[in-house]
């Protein structure tokens, strides 16, 4: 019998692919109706987070003593940490890689695309070198924050990596840049050029879920690193349902290894260099409640991150007495999030002309603040969701504006399609998507009072007149009123977390660093696992996809280095 676990992330495989239709949403998961299932095992092989099981297949392992290896590298997590494993084993390296899960991947797979600034792509369009130029602007928007040395790092990093996965067949492809204006004029994670990677790799995944879910670049990148080890006949021995626990040091406070543990025991390896690549903390309630005190842990929350990131490196880091930046920490808890995901609707449900109302009916936070400013008040409201209230000439504005978005190009065929996503999502059982005719009916439909809908409209269109917002104090050019005339719109939102970053500090070599700065020899970090890109209630400016690469690229090029370094090379 197969059953889908409550480390469900809601990517929608299983429920595209299942040929019986048994799959469905339900609560904060998707369950499978057994009445329908065939057992066909199909919902398993596509989940890429392990959490559609058959609950009857046996579970026998067998223990064993501590088992020790040898290597050169070793990689802790099999999300980006793939790309250093590859980059260090093509310079002749022996390398291994843990991941905890059954499957490689992590966050990576969920990942649509990476920002490049200048490569040879850039270069063959007569796109002018604008790397400094993005490293100022970054810089800027990071509040003068961040250090312009690792913004550098990200920037010229994922430039290299790009140009070197331009070297495996079959990449440049699958990828276009897509011209636009100057940087200033572009979103905060884009460039001049933005770098799509506009087809989804797998043809039977035709969801039009442009929010998550495996099979966009982050997956390509994944599966270009497996062909390159089979093709390249690298040195890489890839270890799944490893976690690493523990490092390993010398007397001198060298890192010497890592000990790791199977389902059947202790595994020591012992390497050279390590690299961190284990991911954030998004599944940890403890961390997210001591490192994010807003964060609320008793009450159910959809989670995007994969069921991994449970902050193993902050905890190995602890071990050597060294407490991560929680000043660089960043979560990103939004409020509120469409989900089921139709990304195009995402985008209007997140509009700042946008009304939202909660369950009372009533208005609950100036919407202009777009995914971070709910995301304390989210959680106060009753059952933690709330509606979005449209009438069909502001949801075809806002979709107007945003096929108009040349930071959007890409995107444009999604947005072009919102008809269509109302209507389907109309359709199913448990709507996410209300429709009327009149308001009191639309008020009926999400649960709310009517009287209380309409005091709210009322009131709020007066705002709208006037040009002031005496309630929340929304920016008049967002102060569009509700028509008079049908149909009329709900789009539904509830509390959810995409992930939680941050950890270790990090130079611009991707070493890692105690609280004052000084290195810990042989020790890397990449991704979401280190505080490089964030600051506390901040997004980051550059893209998670883009750091990881970058940082993942760049720490197995040093490692080899620090390496060779050591041997005289």
């Amino acid at each position: 019998m197969y059953q889908i676990t409550k480390n469900c992330v809601g990517c929608h495989n299983c429920a595209m692919e299942c040929p019986m239709g048994a799959i469905s949403y339900v609560g904060l998961k998707y369950e499978i109706d057994p009445d329908q299932c065939v057992e066909c095992g199909r919902c398993e092989q596509v989940c890429h987070t392990c959490s559609a099981i058959d609950a009857d297949a046996p579970n026998t392992v067998e223990q064993h003593e501590r088992i020790v290896k040898e290597c050169d590298v070793v990689v802790c997590g099999g999300g980006s940490g793939i790309v250093a494993a590859v980059r260090a084993a093509q310079q002749g390296k022996r390398v291994i890689l843990l991941e905890k899960s059954k499957k490689l991947g992590g966050n990576t797979d969920y990942a649509h695309a990476f920002f490049p600034v200048f490569t040879n792509m850039h270069k063959e369009l007569g796109l002018a070198n604008a790397e400094e130029e993005a490293v100022g602007v970054f810089w800027e928007r990071s509040e003068r924050r961040m250090d312009q040395d690792m913004i550098r790092t990200a920037i010229l990093g994922c430039d290299r990596f790009f140009d070197w996965l331009c070297t495996f067949p079959g990449t440049k492809k699958a990828f276009q840049i897509v011209p636009l204006g100057g940087i200033e004029s572009c979103g905060p994670m884009y460039t001049s050029g933005i770098t799509a990677f506009p087809n989804r790799m797998f043809e039977n995944l035709l969801c039009r879920d442009q929010a998550i879910g495996p099979g966009w670049g982050g997956t390509f990148v994944k599966y270009k690193m497996l062909e390159a080890i089979r093709d390249q006949k690298l040195w890489v021995e890839i270890l799944t349902e490893h976690r690493a626990e523990h490092l390993l040091t010398d007397e001198n406070g060298t890192v010497t290894g890592v000990l790791a543990s199977d389902p059947g025991g202790e595994v020591q390896i012992n390497a050279k260099a390590v690299i961190l690549a284990t991911g954030g903390m998004g599944r940890s309630d403890e961390k997210l409640q001591k490192y994010f005190g807003f964060f609320d842990c008793e009450t159910p929350i959809h989670r995007f991150s994969v069921p991994g990131d449970t902050g193993d490196a902050i905890d190995m880091l602890q071990e050597l007495g060294v407490e991560p930046d929680e000043n660089r920490m960043f979560a990103s808890i939004f409020g509120p999030a469409h989900h089921p995901f139709s990304f195009c609707l995402y985008r209007i449900l997140e509009h700042p002309s946008c009304l939202s109302v909660n369950l009372n009916g009533k208005r609950w936070q100036d919407e202009t603040g777009g995914l971070m400013a709910g995301r304390f008040e989210i959680a106060k409201q009753p059952k933690e969701v709330a509606w979005g209230i449209f009438d069909q000439k502001a949801v075809d504005r806002i979709a107007g504006e945003y096929l108009n978005d040349p930071a959007l190009a890409e995107q444009k065929w999604i947005f072009e399609l919102y008809q269509e996503d109302l209507e389907e999502e109309i359709a199913l059982p448990k709507a996410p998507v209300k429709r009327a005719d009149s308001l009191e009916k639309l008020a009926e439909e999400i649960g709310a009072d009517p009287a209380a809908l309409a005091e709210t409209v009322k009131r709020y269109n007066e705002f709208c007149a006037n040009g002031k917002d005496e309630e929340f104090g929304k920016a008049p050019e967002h102060l569009v009123p509700i028509g008079n005339e049908g149909p009329y719109y709900a789009i539904y939102g509830q509390r959810f977390s995409e992930g939680a970053f941050g950890g270790l500090r990090v130079n611009p070599s991707c070493e890692v660093t105690r609280e004052d700065g000084s290195v810990i020899p042989g020790l890397y970090g990449v991704g979401d696992a280190t505080s490089a890109m964030h600051f506390k209630g901040h997004l980051a400016v550059i893209s998670e996809l883009t750091w990881a690469v970058a940082s993942a690229y760049t720490s197995g090029a040093n490692a080899v280095a620090y390496i060779d370094s050591k041997e005289g090379n």
